[in-house]
């Protein structure tokens, strides 16, 4: 079972306040929620819009909806003041619904049928086989996945796609680089993690680029771009371009280096999946897929979504879409682009998931490109207007600015997460001396990675942020190590508390005080903020809510009124069952961001 406690209780007092108004004349939609003064209560509702329909001033509507509210069971207090409506909630009452629902309830742990039915393809990762992932691929990955996580919690059948780049000019630096200076090295004759051992020849060709560029050039008052030398004269562009040319002819020498270098990355690429969490249901691959697309350029030209230039190029004309200029599908040659494979991937996936929606994951600058791509797509297959988005983030920097993987100025992934462990294996050894060195690795690998996550996901999508990798894993304000805290700081109190007496009746009045309270009302808030993160792609809504969870309760923790061992029974138990709910939630936040919980910090 999965219900909504919150919006249930919201519904019912609302019912018979929207029957009241519409048998005045009005219509019905009542919208009451959170007061947007403080101290107005619990619930409050503007009742001004309803003022001509009904030709009474919005006091004299709100005092009429005050009576009818009076005689609900879950308020406590009405007023009624300028216009508005403003309600106080029976606690105790609310208190007595809300416990039993925690903790035994999927919907308090964010499961939802807000998407049944749906489904829904999601693509993330996209990594280039000519280096390892770096930060801006945690995001990705993270984002994707916790995504993902979040549509599948809201009810609908989610297929996790993964498109890996393995062909092009940049992944030829990187084998032409091995062949020039590689002396036959390996993974295994290295020591290094393949995609790490990839990276290092794709930066060690840009390495002997420059200084070919350099040297060629020294003294030069007129030099060409980098650009347009390696696609001009430079001897090792010209060995990139040929050795693509080679790949795309089928040479079968060039194939089997490529085969090898790129099983080095992609067995790489796995280690950091699974260290990481993330997972996929289907892989696609550039070089099985950059053909697709013609067909429907054929297609599109049949029916006048593209035409054809006196070069032979194809086109899509962008003022279709209320842009300016052309955009090539098809070269002059008979060559695809990227735009040409991805019409062709989209299709593919709608023949063979038969997809509601299709999210791309993909970072900002590519904007544009997924602008024009989806404006084609709907006028090759209209039924696919409002069925594709692209879920688009910002970068994330470094404290001296962007990232650069040909320089090798990057935050390599598996090094990142290294160094989390490390700094939180040294905490870890200081505040728990006693616990064996497994159990504190198990819980560094936690900490560093939930810190991780927690940062990457707090952020909406859109901004773009600096990475803190020191605040990423402090257990102090809005972090995952804070929240992961409160979790294994709820299970002590209550293995202090030992076995209770759940024959009696709780107080439930103990629960009705300002913190107590504060708790409650995160729990019931917590589904809403889930269920809009999957609609709205936006798991940065449930950072926040597992974190007011985690607050909530640190607050009522830390209270000397609140010492539950002294607590007379009825009392006690009250809050030991809300503590045991605010767990369960809590549990429910880390693991729908993918975070481990700990049980002892």
């Amino acid at each position: 079972m999965a219900t909504d406690l919150y919006a249930e209780i919201v519904s019912s007092i609302a019912a018979p306040l929207d029957g009241w108004l519409v048998e005045s004349g009005a219509e019905p939609g009542l919208s009451l929620g959170p007061p947007t003064r403080e101290g107005a209560g619990d619930l409050a509702a503007a009742c001004h819009r309803y003022a001509k329909a009904l030709r009474k001033p919005p006091q004299a509507i709100a005092a009429g909806l005050a009576e009818i509210a009076r005689a609900h069971p879950l308020v406590a207090e009405v007023e009624a003041v300028a216009g508005f409506l403003n309600l106080r909630l029976d606690w105790a009452r609310v208190a007595e619904k809300t416990i039993p629902w925690a903790l035994g309830d999927d919907g308090a742990l964010g499961r939802s049928s807000a998407l049944a039915g749906q489904k829904v393809v999601i693509e993330y990762s996209s990594p280039n086989t000519n280096k390892p992932q770096h930060l801006g691929h945690c995001r990705n990955n993270i984002l994707g996945h916790t995504m993902a996580t979040l549509i599948e919690a809201a009810g609908a059948e989610v297929v996790r796609v993964n498109l890996i780049n393995d062909r092009g000019i940049h992944i030829c630096k990187s084998m032409v680089a091995w062949r020039r200076f590689g002396a036959g090295a390996t993974p295994e004759s290295t020591g290094m993690k393949g995609d790490h051992l990839v990276g290092a020849f794709y930066v060690r060709f840009d390495q002997a680029f420059n200084a070919e560029y350099e040297e060629v050039h020294a003294g030069a008052t007129d030099r060409p771009s980098k650009d347009a030398w390696f696609n001009g004269d430079s001897p090792l562009g010209q060995e990139a371009r040929a050795m693509l040319r080679a790949w795309e002819a089928g040479d079968e020498e060039v194939h089997a280096l490529w085969r090898m270098m790129n099983g080095w990355c992609e067995a790489g690429f796995q280690a950091t999946y699974a260290r990481m969490g993330v997972r996929f249901d289907h892989i696609d691959r550039e070089s099985v897929t950059w053909k697709l697309g013609r067909e429907l350029v054929d297609e599109g030209l049949a029916n006048g979504t593209f035409r054809r230039l006196d070069d032979g190029a194809v086109v899509f004309d962008l003022e279709k879409l209320g842009l300016e200029g052309q955009k090539v599908v098809l070269r002059g040659d008979g060559t695809t682009l990227y735009t040409t494979q991805d019409l062709g991937t989209a299709m593919q996936r709608l023949d063979r998931f038969g997809f509601d929606q299709l999210i791309y994951v993909v970072g900002n600058e590519q904007d544009r490109h997924f602008q024009v791509l989806f404006g084609i797509l709907t006028h090759l297959r209209p039924a696919l207007a409002g069925r594709l988005f692209h879920l688009s983030y910002g970068m994330v920097e470094l404290p001296d600015g962007r990232m650069k993987s040909r320089e090798g100025n990057v935050v390599d992934a598996d090094d990142l997460m290294d160094e989390l462990h490390a700094g939180a294996l040294e905490v870890c050894r200081e505040n728990l001396p006693d616990a064996d060195p497994g159990s504190l690795e198990a819980t560094a690998e936690a900490i560093g990675l939930g810190g991780l996550k927690f940062f990457l996901l707090r952020y909406a999508p859109a901004t773009t942020f600096v990475f803190d990798k020191e605040r990423s894993i402090r257990p102090e304000g809005e972090t995952g190590v804070y929240c992961q805290y409160a979790y294994a700081r709820a299970g002590r109190v209550l293995e202090r508390l030992g076995d209770l007496d759940r024959g009696i009746t709780p107080d439930w009045a103990a629960l009705t005080e300002e913190k107590p309270r504060a708790v409650l009302t995160a729990l019931l808030q917590f589904p809403g903020e889930v269920r809009m993160a999957a609609v709205e792609h936006k798991p940065s809504l449930v950072t926040k809510a597992t974190f007011e969870a985690a607050r909530t309760f640190a607050a009522l923790y830390n209270d000397a009124d609140y010492r539950l061992l002294d607590a007379e029974p009825a009392r006690q138990l009250a809050l030991a069952l809300l503590v045991e709910a605010v767990r369960r939630v809590l549990g429910a936040g880390l693991a729908l961001l993918g975070i481990q919980p700990v049980e002892a910090m």
